[in-house]
């Protein structure tokens, strides 16, 4: 039987973290995912992974609308977790927001899974 270890934080209503056995999921609770929120959301990132999260699940899946700028975020922080050898896979946002993965190729690149059940069992 696998052990699952949870852990939430409180006061961060536009994020949910969650840790389950080794992976730590960072829930990302707004549908507009934009400039005014990516450099938070990409010094809450940049954080847990210098603080050894090496297996990260970010959940977009209530984003319905992700600009360049947050796009940009994801991309810093996948470079970020490539250098301490981690792994971060994502849950797709809404199909609205999805367009903006695939015009600029980072559809092909980046791990993306349809739920949360999906992206943990890819760790295993």
């Amino acid at each position: 039987m696998t052990e699952v270890k949870k852990n939430f934080l409180y006061g961060f209503e536009d994020y949910t973290k969650e840790v389950i056995n080794d992976v730590l999921i960072e829930k990302v609770n707004f549908s507009r995912a934009t400039f005014k929120e990516a450099q938070e959301f990409k010094d809450r990132l940049v954080y847990d992974i210098l603080t050894n999260n090496l297996k990260i699940i970010i959940d977009l899946s209530t984003c319905e609308y992700i600009d360049s700028t947050f796009l940009g975020a994801l991309v810093v922080i996948l470079k970020k977790m490539a250098e301490r050898g981690g792994e971060i896979k994502y849950i797709i946002p809404q199909p609205s927001a999805l367009y903006l993965f695939k015009i600029t190729g980072l559809y092909g690149v980046l791990n993306l899974y349809r739920n949360k059940e999906e992206a943990l069992e890819s760790f295993a």
